[in-house]
């Protein structure tokens, strides 16, 4: 198996982060201050995304027979709405 300076590079990179993650991590406070910031960023993503899903999107109207542009998109040939709204049901 012949290791290539691209390789050779990366697992250097990848070795020196686990270093310095290490003696990072060492101290009690700073593992403290990690778990904060990494339960704070997931708390502020996991909002984002409800309000992104709670939010009035397009898509959520897609596919209803009633609909009469989308059924003018279906006449047309454009099955998207059609397997949406099969899929809904």
């Amino acid at each position: 198996m012949k290791i290539t300076p691209k390789k050779a590079v990366a697992s250097g990179v990848a070795a020196s982060v686990a270093g310095v993650a290490t003696y990072y991590l060492k101290d009690r406070s700073n593992r403290i201050k990690v778990k904060e910031t990494v339960t704070d960023f997931a708390t502020k993503l996991k909002d984002r995304t409800n309000n992104f899903r709670n939010s009035n999107v397009p898509i959520d109207k897609a596919g209803e027979p009633q609909d009469l542009e989308d059924s003018k998109m279906v006449d047309e040939g454009a099955q998207t709405s059609v397997q949406y709204y099969n899929k809904t049901q």
